[in-house]
Protein backbone atom coordinates (compact mmCIF):
# COMPACT_ATOMS: atom_id res chain seq x y z
CA UNK A 1 0.00 0.00 0.00
CA UNK A 2 2.65 2.27 0.71
CA UNK A 3 4.39 1.75 -2.36
CA UNK A 4 1.03 2.69 -4.23
CA UNK A 5 0.93 5.48 -2.65
CA UNK A 6 4.21 6.50 -2.89
CA UNK A 7 4.02 6.51 -6.80
CA UNK A 8 0.41 8.12 -6.66
CA UNK A 9 1.89 11.05 -4.56
CA UNK A 10 4.67 11.01 -7.80
CA UNK A 11 2.28 11.13 -10.54
CA UNK A 12 0.68 13.98 -8.95
CA UNK A 13 3.77 16.04 -8.39
CA UNK A 14 4.75 15.32 -11.73
CA UNK A 15 1.23 16.26 -13.33
CA UNK A 16 1.78 20.20 -11.06
CA UNK A 17 5.10 20.76 -13.22
CA UNK A 18 3.47 21.91 -15.86
CA UNK A 19 0.40 24.96 -13.93
CA UNK A 20 3.77 25.50 -11.88
CA UNK A 21 6.19 26.15 -14.88
CA UNK A 22 2.96 27.97 -16.89
CA UNK A 23 2.56 30.10 -13.21
CA UNK A 24 6.05 30.97 -13.50
CA UNK A 25 7.03 29.37 -10.33
CA UNK A 26 10.43 27.89 -11.48
CA UNK A 27 12.57 30.84 -10.55
CA UNK A 28 15.84 31.54 -8.90
CA UNK A 29 14.78 31.70 -5.75
CA UNK A 30 12.53 29.02 -5.43
CA UNK A 31 14.90 26.52 -7.44
CA UNK A 32 17.74 27.93 -5.69
CA UNK A 33 15.79 27.44 -1.81
CA UNK A 34 14.89 23.64 -3.14
CA UNK A 35 18.45 22.68 -3.98
CA UNK A 36 19.87 24.15 -0.93
CA UNK A 37 17.33 22.26 1.34
CA UNK A 38 17.46 19.15 -0.50
CA UNK A 39 20.00 17.25 1.43
CA UNK A 40 17.44 17.99 4.57
CA UNK A 41 15.24 15.72 3.10
CA UNK A 42 17.08 12.38 3.80
CA UNK A 43 17.86 13.68 7.09
CA UNK A 44 14.24 14.49 7.76
CA UNK A 45 13.17 11.21 7.01
CA UNK A 46 15.78 9.37 9.29
CA UNK A 47 14.48 11.10 11.63
CA UNK A 48 10.84 10.64 11.03
CA UNK A 49 11.57 6.90 10.76
CA UNK A 50 13.43 7.40 14.34
CA UNK A 51 10.77 9.41 15.85
CA UNK A 52 7.81 6.50 14.31
CA UNK A 53 9.61 3.59 15.96
CA UNK A 54 10.17 5.19 19.53
CA UNK A 55 6.99 6.99 20.15
CA UNK A 56 4.36 4.97 21.57
CA UNK A 57 1.11 5.12 19.45
CA UNK A 58 -0.52 7.23 21.94
CA UNK A 59 1.48 9.70 21.78
CA UNK A 60 2.40 9.69 18.06
CA UNK A 61 -0.96 10.45 16.82
CA UNK A 62 -2.35 13.11 18.85
CA UNK A 63 1.72 14.62 18.56
CA UNK A 64 0.85 14.42 14.68
CA UNK A 65 -3.03 15.92 14.33
CA UNK A 66 -1.91 19.00 16.47
CA UNK A 67 1.34 19.59 14.44
CA UNK A 68 -1.03 19.22 11.12
CA UNK A 69 -3.89 21.02 12.68
CA UNK A 70 -1.20 23.90 13.64
CA UNK A 71 0.49 23.90 10.04
CA UNK A 72 -3.56 24.35 8.57
CA UNK A 73 -4.05 27.12 10.52
CA UNK A 74 -0.87 28.67 8.95
CA UNK A 75 -2.10 28.26 5.68
CA UNK A 76 -5.41 29.75 6.17
CA UNK A 77 -4.18 32.62 7.70
CA UNK A 78 -1.62 33.50 4.88
CA UNK A 79 -4.59 32.53 2.77
CA UNK A 80 -6.95 34.79 4.13
CA UNK A 81 -4.05 37.44 4.62
CA UNK A 82 -3.46 37.46 0.85
CA UNK A 83 -6.92 38.18 0.02
CA UNK A 84 -7.12 41.27 2.09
Amino acid sequence: LSGTAAIFFAATNALKLVPYFALGQFDTANLTASAVLMPLAPLSTIAGAWLVRRMRPETFYPFTYATVAVVALKLLWDGIAGLM
